[in-house]
């Protein structure tokens, strides 16, 4: 069920990583033009040569950066926890 809202709004999950990966990565710049850089390559190629499984990677990868965002404020909040007063 979820493969084929992502064919249909294939468009706006790119951009949405794109933007995800604005504000996600701002302390690295360099790091975040890379993969801004890379995403896109991936978003237009998949979309120009229609490779519908490309949509799904593309969701992966908004998983994996939301996951690597939410992971380090788990550590920071583990941090904070373990840090004696």
């Amino acid at each position: 069920m979820l493969y084929p809202i992502l064919v249909e709004y294939y468009v706006w999950f790119g951009l949405a990583l794109l933007c995800l990966t604005w504000f996600t990565r701002q302390h690295t710049p360099t790091a975040r033009s890379r993969f801004m850089y890379g995403y896109s390559l991936i978003m237009v190629l998949g979309f120009l040569l229609a490779l519908d499984w490309v949509a799904g990677v593309i969701f992966g990868l908004i998983v994996l950066e939301v996951g690597r965002t939410f992971k380090q404020w788990l550590n920071k909040k583990e941090q904070q926890i373990q840090k004696p007063d």
